[in-house]
């Protein structure tokens, strides 16, 4: 059982997998056909080849280069500037279709009493990225995180860091309207509460 238990470590570093679900994947795993694995293997192996880090927004994306499409399209809104934690926050927005500005992925969220915030988060590459843009036209950063303790926590200190930003070149910022329930993670809002909450922002 060394091979399965091995693999059960591997799949317990995955967000949100547990012991017990990373041993529920790997017996589950194990009953599938040799294909099966094969290919998943396969695409697992080539994800570092296939998937870029834009070098502006930090987002994953398909393709080679240093910037994304959003970031290098000349119809984006270089006047706000969406934070938020991860990619798949990223994809729940972006399919709204309601927003059509800059993005900026944390890359994580920050326990409360952190000591180590800058290790926890991009909030240096967001500085220097706030400042580039602030020269391009950004006039508002809509922080956009989730409505728990961590979120709300990771949003104070984000605010706390542009604030000699924001009073040197006059930049807004502004948090989601209050649609969202107090402990909702952005990821797992539904469409309509996170288009009110785009659009009640403050």
């Amino acid at each position: 059982m060394d091979k399965a238990r091995k693999a059960a470590e591997y799949f317990s570093k995955l967000p949100g997998i547990g012991p017990r679900q990373a041993r529920r994947l790997v017996y589950f795993l194990a009953g599938q056909e040799k294909r099966f694995l094969d290919g998943l293997a396969e695409v697992i192996g080539t994800l570092k080849e296939e998937l870029s880090e834009c070098g502006s927004c930090h987002r994953f994306f398909e393709g080679k280069g240093k910037r994304c499409d959003i970031c290098e399209s000349p119809s984006t809104d270089h006047s706000t500037m969406l934070v938020l934690e991860k990619d798949v926050d990223f994809e729940n927005v972006r399919k709204l279709g309601v927003y059509h500005g800059r993005y900026f992925i944390l890359g994580g969220l920050l326990p409360i009493l952190e000591k180590n915030p800058t290790e926890k988060i991009r909030i240096r590459e967001l500085v220097a990225e706030t400042g580039k843009q602030i020269q391009k036209g950004l006039k508002e950063i809509i922080i956009a995180l989730s409505v728990n303790p961590e979120g709300e926590n990771t949003a104070q200190y984000v605010t706390k860091t542009l604030e000699l930003l924001k009073e040197k070149h006059g930049l807004k910022l502004t948090l989601l309207g209050r649609g969202l329930s107090t402990g909702t993670e952005l990821e797992y809002s539904d469409e309509d509460t996170l288009r009110n909450a785009l659009k009640h922002r403050g």
